[in-house]
This record gives structure tokens, C-alpha cells and sequence, in this order.
């Protein structure tokens, strides 16, 4: 089975009896280097989402809850917690 690189989409060396990482080495290495970058650069979009004086929606408020859930899964602090997000209450967890 060849596997691509997510980020490149270059061939990702199988290693037989080994399991294969989705990211080629090179991407790797860049996304390391530039977490804190990465970090800052999601803060400053949810900041931007977060100070919106448009009308709140639920698209706001899942793009505020994705960006505060990509800032973690980076082991960052994020601006703003969903808690206390302004579209909190836009986003229900019983879809029906």
C-alpha cells in the first residue's frame, strides 16, 4: 500500500512489520520547528472570530470551538476557552 504525506502528498517510506507515519520527515520536522508559530497564528484567528461584531452563528461558534480544539491538541493556551466563548450556547450536543 503507498502512503502520501497529508501535508505534501510526497510517498512516505513503509517500513515492512513497521507502522507508517502519515507525514514525510521533512513536514515533520517543519511542523516541530514551527509549533509556536502554528500556536500563535490559530490565537490570532480566534481572537479575530472571538471579537467579531457580526451577528453570532453557529458557524462562528464551530470555528471558534475548532480552533480552541486545535490550539490544545498543539499543547497551547488558547486566547479564549469555549467555556467562555461568546457562542458557547450556539452549539448544542444533542443534534437531533
Amino acid at each position: 500500500m503507498s502512503v502520501k504525506c497529508v501535508w505534501c502528498g510526497k510517498n512516505v517510506e513503509e517500513i515492512q512489520g513497521q507502522a507508517t507515519m502519515d507525514t514525510c520527515d521533512e513536514c515533520e520536522d517543519f511542523f516541530e520547528e514551527h509549533i509556536d508559530d502554528i500556536g500563535e497564528s490559530l490565537n490570532e484567528l480566534l481572537k479575530k472570530n472571538e471579537s467579531s461584531s457580526s451577528k453570532p452563528t453557529e458557524k462562528k461558534a464551530w470555528v471558534s470551538y475548532s480552533l480552541i480544539t486545535a490550539i490544545h491538541m498543539l499543547s497551547s493556551k488558547p486566547y479564549i476557552e469555549f467555556k467562555d466563548s461568546k457562542y458557547k450556547d450556539l452549539i448544542s450536543g444533542d443534534k437531533k
